[in-house]
């Protein structure tokens, strides 16, 4: 009778550990969908949603930014904003898009007026920012998570009845597991 308490305990804990990683990712795509990202130790994720930094290869730090590229930001204190320097790719906002991040390489800096003149790799225009408008710094690039992020909040329904499935399988399949008699 034993066995068949720990069968059943193990079944129940493993229905509710998939519910809560479920749970866990609707929230997560939730937030993606609505462009939010979890602030971790001062940092944010984006996903780069346009082409305008994947141009040539630099020999800067950040070599270039594909579209669809999973991006990790330090959000910049204003005595950090004095750091930035030419190759260094910031996040701020922007007036041409609403008020919402763009991220650009900087080509420039002017200490005296306090801006930076910043440029797509992949783009033409270049565009002044303040250092007051500066977001961050993107200090880390990853376009294979992107792309699965891309896909997911593209997919979310299909990737939720996949998951929910898997969860209906895994109990299932331990339900089976506590229940054999052999």
């Amino acid at each position: 009778m034993d066995e068949e308490a720990n069968a059943l305990t193990r079944a129940k804990t493993t229905a509710v550990a998939a519910v809560i990683i479920v749970i866990a990712l609707v929230f997560v795509a939730g937030a993606m969908a609505f462009n939010r990202s979890p602030d971790l130790l001062n940092a944010e994720f984006r996903i780069i949603l346009t082409d305008s930094m994947d141009g040539e290869p630099t020999d800067f730090e950040i070599k270039t930014i594909p579209k669809d590229s999973l991006i990790a930001v330090h959000k910049v204190s204003a005595t950090e904003v004095r750091d930035l320097d030419v190759g260094d790719v910031i996040g701020f906002k922007s007036a041409l898009v609403g008020g919402n991040n763009v991220y650009h390489r900087v080509v420039s800096v002017d200490e005296g007026k306090q801006t930076f003149t910043t440029k797509g790799d992949n783009a033409t225009a270049t565009e002044t920012v303040s250092f007051g408008n500066v977001t961050g710094k993107v200090v880390n690039v990853s376009h294979p998570a992107g792309q699965v992020i891309s896909f997911v909040k593209s997919n979310t329904l299909l990737v939720m009845f996949c998951l929910l499935l898997l969860a209906i399988m895994a109990y299932a399949f331990s339900f089976l597991l506590s229940n054999w008699k052999g």
